[in-house]
């Protein structure tokens, strides 16, 4: 432990460095990567959808819930299509997904603010990322579509500091032997 792989400091280097170039693109295409992982999504779907289809045609004979795989298998290619067809409504729809679930989260904290004991410290606190996920949910709901430009930009922020940091991590000889 404490020793640099010799073996493996290449593909740290390496994943830094993609995290990065994937930072840097994210930042200034955000529309080509909302596409770009919509696409990879649904090819991903597409691909589960049709293996867990042939596995429950394969399956009939032993399994008497066959049908159901089968199902959720086609669903999940007709989803994977759907996405394919149309890769900037399904971001905005998972966006809105994500601003009800912000919604409801900010509810809590302001429920909790009102209507639980808390430490004195913790209620503004409450109040606070209550009201700033309520906002945020709305917002979300309300513009979809420049909302997962957002997100894309903070994905391609987190990125950016996570090459970095595996950058300067392996320079420094942390990259350890497994």
């Amino acid at each position: 432990m404490g020793t640099k792989n010799l073996k493996n400091w290449r593909f740290y280097y390496f994943n830094g460095i993609l995290a990065i170039i994937f930072g840097i693109i994210a930042l200034l295409f955000p529309n080509i990567t909302i596409y770009a992982l919509a696409i990879y999504f649904a090819i991903t779907i597409l691909i589960g959808g049709a293996l867990l289809s042939v596995g429950a045609v394969r399956e009939r004979k032993f399994n008497s819930k066959w049908s159901f795989m089968l199902m959720e298998g086609m669903l999940g290619m007709l989803i994977g299509i759907v996405i394919l067809i149309h890769p900037p409504g399904a971001a905005a729809f998972f966006v809105v997904i994500m601003g009800i679930w912000a919604i409801i989260i900010g509810l809590v904290f302001i429920i909790a603010f009102f209507n639980i004991a808390l430490p004195k410290v913790l209620k503004p606190f409450h109040l606070f990322a209550g009201l700033v996920s309520l906002g945020i949910g709305l917002l979300m709901i309300i513009n979809p579509f420049e909302s997962t430009r957002i997100i894309v930009v903070l994905i391609g922020v987190y990125a950016i500091i996570y090459g970095g940091m595996s950058l300067y991590f392996n320079k420094k000889g942390y990259v350890t032997e497994s």
